[in-house]
């Protein structure tokens, strides 16, 4: 009989299925014994390096830049503000081929050679961690352009940043100064301290009080704690220590008189300076160079083609006002005047023969007047002063002597720096012996003392120092320290910038000879003689002053001047010194104006229409806009409103 034999061994299956289940349960087992231990390694054994790591992936401290403290004129009008203005930066930590993200980024955007150039100086030997501005002032098109594309370039980003802005452009400009971006000499000359005030900021004050005040203007830098992405982008903040704003400062400088005075210096195109001062403190109430240019222009990084329009021959960059070094001319006659009369040389009565020029005894050479022919027979030194008599100042500096010349001199605070709050003065000189043998090498003949006598020869002065010395005149002697900054402001905090009395004082003694000069100036003012007489007919005021004409070449002593046929650079100097009301000065005032030609046709005009504006003009404009309802305030700079 047939057997019927079996197809499938399930006992041999069964035995095969648990072994395969061994074997795997044995592979799972290993892997899971594995991936334990993996994972006991890492979040147990090096949990403390890996924590670290991970936060540094995460977390980043960024600092954070105080916002600049603001400059206001005398009446609180806003000078110099902060505007909120986009840039494209980069982190370089954040990058991994930055010459390559750069030139990416310029597909994108106009993005200069020079901008280039800035950019890679700024991070040179500065933290990578920190974002640079790659372009500032980004327009509303590239804003839009970039923003849909900034997920393609990691490490770069849009910022809103606070700029410097000058709303008055031009017309401040040698006062407020300008910012600029902080280059490589003045990175390596901050100590390590410094530095890190600057983490996040790349700009400084260069020039004028942005300068001269950086420390109290920047404020203290912030930092913050912030969890970022992957692509750098914040996600939240996490800690944050705010900033300090730096403090505001108010100035001495009225806003009206300062952009008065500029406008009549466009009108007349002349290049010159003119500084007023309130003689009872020493405060600056307006300070004009001409030309001057937008500083604005420097802020976001001037291109090269723009800094080559500012190298003209009219030198617009230059501060006239504390740099500029003229002759004094006959502006500074008052104060020999005076200096011979305290020093008993001469009196009242002294009369001197004017035969229209001078001559050292045993010297065949003339010193000529102006007035070729003599302004009288004989002149005292009141007439002298009224005339602006060349003839008795020649004789009068030869009696005095130069080495008294000097230390009176002095005393008007000539040859010296004003003590202004700005780091560009220079100090002119106020020569003496000493002086010429150091810097020239020769002895002092009396020749030169002649040439002192009508402030010529050696002898300059900026605009500033002679605004000063006709401050001191007015004050009846006594000199401050020039001033522009009159209080600091933190919050709610007033702290007042006290006027300071000037290291040199003159004695005046009892005041009568000082008194006399005085009058000798109210005379040139108001005399049927008095060289100002024309500019200042029908004042509202009395004033006192002097005109001044400078020679800019010498001419031989038969020469005559003929500005016909010389060339314009070669054309006097125009002068006025100044103040005014004459009982009660509230205002004293230099201008300087180069090439102009004569100081009572050119200067005291100016000085004239200056003086009306302050004494006159500006109060009658207030009390109209007093009087008109307002219709619209401006709101300005972080939404408060002046």
């Amino acid at each position: 009989m047939y057997k019927r034999q079996a197809i499938k061994d399930v006992g041999r299956e069964t035995s095969m299925f648990f072994a395969r289940c061994i074997v795997a349960l044995f592979i799972v087992f290993i892997l899971m014994v594995v991936l334990i231990s993996r994972q006991f390694k890492l979040q147990v054994l090096d949990y403390q390096k890996y924590q670290t790591q991970s936060e540094n992936n995460r977390i980043s401290i960024q600092s954070v830049a105080p916002v600049r403290g603001l400059i206001y004129d005398r009446d609180g009008k806003l000078l110099a503000q902060n505007r909120s203005i986009f840039t494209l930066e980069i982190t370089p930590e954040q990058t991994r081929d930055l010459p390559k993200l750069v030139q990416e980024l310029r597909n994108v955007l106009t993005i200069s050679d020079e901008q280039v150039l800035k950019f890679l100086e700024q991070i040179k030997f500065r933290p990578k961690f920190n974002s640079y501005v790659l372009k500032s002032n980004l327009t509303e098109e590239e804003v839009a352009k970039f923003s849909v594309v900034q997920h393609m370039y990691p490490g770069a980003s849009l910022e809103a940043r606070l700029e410097r802005y000058y709303p008055y452009k031009g017309d401040l400009v040698h006062v407020l100064g300008r910012m600029g971006a902080i280059n490589v000499e003045e990175l390596e000359a901050m100590d390590e301290e410094t530095r890190l005030r600057y983490a996040a900021t790349s700009k400084i004050g260069k020039l004028g009080l942005e300068r001269y005040y950086e420390s109290i203007l920047h404020g203290e830098v912030g930092s913050q704690r912030v969890e970022t992405d992957v692509r750098g982008r914040i996600i939240r903040v996490l800690e944050r220590d705010e900033p300090v704003a730096g403090m505001d400062i108010h100035l001495h400088l009225d806003l009206g008189l300062q952009r008065r005075a500029t406008e009549l210096m466009k009108e007349v195109g002349a290049r010159g300076a003119i500084v007023a001062i309130e003689p009872s403190t020493g405060g600056v109430l307006a300070m004009v160079s001409q030309p001057g240019y937008d500083p604005n222009l420097f802020t976001g990084g001037i291109s090269a083609e723009e800094y080559r329009k500012l190298l003209t021959p009219e030198r617009p960059l230059y501060n006239r006002a504390v740099q500029g070094t003229y002759s004094p001319a006959s502006t500074i006659k008052p104060h020999l005047a005076w200096l011979g009369l305290k020093e008993g040389v001469i009196t009242p009565e002294t009369k001197i023969r004017d035969p229209g020029w001078f001559s050292l005894p045993n010297n065949d050479r003339r010193y000529r007047d102006w007035k070729r022919w003599g302004h009288a027979p004989y002149m005292d030194v009141v007439d002298s002063i009224i005339e602006s008599c060349d003839t008795f100042f020649y004789d009068l500096a030869v009696r005095i002597g130069i080495d008294r010349i000097h230390e009176g001199m002095t005393q008007f605070g000539f040859g010296q720096k004003t003590g202004i709050d700005m780091e560009e003065e220079k100090v002119g000189i106020l020569p003496s012996r000493e002086w010429k043998r150091t810097a020239r090498k020769e002895p002092w003949y009396n020749g030169d003392t002649v040439n002192i006598g009508i402030g010529q020869g050696y002898w300059t002065v900026t605009p500033l120092q002679l605004a000063n010395s006709t401050a001191v005149i007015a004050n009846d002697g006594i000199r401050y320290q020039l001033q522009l900054v009159r209080e600091f402001v933190e919050g709610n905090i007033h702290e007042q910038n006290v006027p300071v009395m000037a290291y040199h004082q003159i004695d005046t003694g009892d005041g009568r000879w000082l008194d006399l000069v005085k009058e000798s100036m109210r005379e040139v003012i108001t005399g049927t003689k008095g060289t100002a007489r024309t500019a200042f007919q029908g004042a509202e005021y009395i004033a006192a002053g002097k005109t001044g004409t400078a020679q800019v070449k010498s001419l031989g002593e038969e020469e005559e001047y003929d500005a016909e046929t010389l060339a314009e650079k070669f054309h006097d100097n125009a002068l006025f010194i100044g103040y005014a009301p004459y009982e009660n000065p509230k205002i004293a005032i230099a201008v300087v104006m180069e090439n102009a030609g004569g100081g009572g046709s050119n200067a005291a005009p100016i000085a004239r229409k200056l003086m009306d504006y302050y004494l006159i003009d500006q109060y009658l404009i207030e009390q109209h806009q007093e009087s008109e309802p307002t219709t619209e305030t401006e709101v300005v700079n972080n939404g408060s409103a002046q």
